[in-house]
């Protein structure tokens, strides 16, 4: 018995409005997948997932050090490792997704 229903899925051109509501909806599917990646790129390492929440505060320390103490470079505002922990956050997530980029779920990479 042949159908001669046919489904055709098109994308929308341009952008789409960001559903807030929807994102609220599904924040434990994002909590969930966000672990999942934290635990997989850093389940090699020795420390572990340890590494991903200490490296950005050991930078952050290093950073202030250089730049604050010995370079005399302030932030005009706000304290400055909180200024420094900021702008390092924003970079590394720029730096960061041409090389990691989102990845499809599959069965096979359960």
């Amino acid at each position: 018995m042949a159908s001669d229903v046919e489904l055709v899925i098109r994308s929308r051109k341009g952008s789409q409005p960001i559903d807030l509501w929807e994102l609220w909806h599904y924040r434990e599917l994002f909590g969930f997948l966000i672990w999942r990646d934290v635990r997989i790129r850093y389940s090699q390492t020795v420390l572990g997932s340890l590494w991903a929440v200490a490296q950005p505060r050991l930078t952050m320390i290093v950073f202030t050090a250089l730049f604050h103490r010995m370079a005399g470079i302030k932030s005009d505002g706000p304290p400055y490792p909180l200024f420094v922990f900021v702008g390092l956050t924003a970079w590394v997530f720029f730096r960061m997704r041409p090389r990691h980029p989102p990845r499809a779920s599959s069965a096979a990479n359960s």
